[in-house]
């Protein structure tokens, strides 16, 4: 956690800046702008939370900077619904498939990039031994996975059943819930191994 005040705080003002421009150019013109809208729920929900609790608990900049790119990968999977975009002709090339991988991509990330924010947020608000956030981490992880898989669900079924199928993304996978959440637990998992590594480093110097 860090006390650093916000108009002080000129790295996080940068973050936001270039997010929001990223934002706008992404806004215009996107695949479906009913589906633009509901990936963009989460984005809002998030960014609501963030701005009106750092009074009371701000996060380091290293973990705003996990958050942002986090949230700059959504935003680029909402402006084309999750279909097919540059990313995912690259990644069809990589692994010669078929199917459109950059939605697996931010699942991933999800894991990788938000295992250190979280792990940051569970070590101020809880007494955790070190070992112990490193084994929660993951697991909120994995239940914020399994939860975000519960709304997709719900919102295809009550707030836009037309469009149910481009909003889950299965692609005709019939394991594809499992394994986004099993993506996301893999995600958390390297980035938690990657920041025992990287502390047990800093201690020993």
């Amino acid at each position: 956690m860090q006390t650093i005040p916000f108009t002080k705080n000129w790295f996080l003002q940068m973050m936001i800046f270039m997010y929001v421009g990223i934002w706008i150019w992404l806004a215009v013109e996107p695949y479906s702008r009913y589906d633009w809208v509901l990936e963009n729920l989460l984005i809002w929900a998030a960014l609501i939370g963030l701005v009106s609790t750092y009074k009371f608990f701000s996060f380091t900049n290293l973990s705003y900077a996990w958050i942002a790119l986090f949230l700059v990968l959504h935003t680029i999977g909402a402006h084309y619904s999750y279909n097919e975009n540059w990313v995912d002709v690259w990644l069809k090339f990589i692994f010669h498939s078929q199917r459109d991988n950059y939605d697996r991509l931010v699942h991933f990330s999800f894991g990788l990039l938000l295992a250190y924010p979280i792990r940051e947020a569970m070590s101020a608000w809880t007494r955790l031994t070190s070992k112990w956030l490193y084994v929660i981490t993951c697991v909120i992880v994995l239940a914020m996975g399994a939860f975000y898989e519960l709304i997709e669900m719900w919102v295809a079924l009550l707030v836009a059943p037309e469009i149910g199928i481009l909003f889950l993304g299965t692609q005709g996978d019939p394991w594809d819930t499992h394994h986004d959440m099993e993506l996301a637990l893999y995600g958390a998992v390297m980035a938690m191994v990657v920041t025992a590594v990287w502390r047990k480093l800093r201690a020993s110097r």
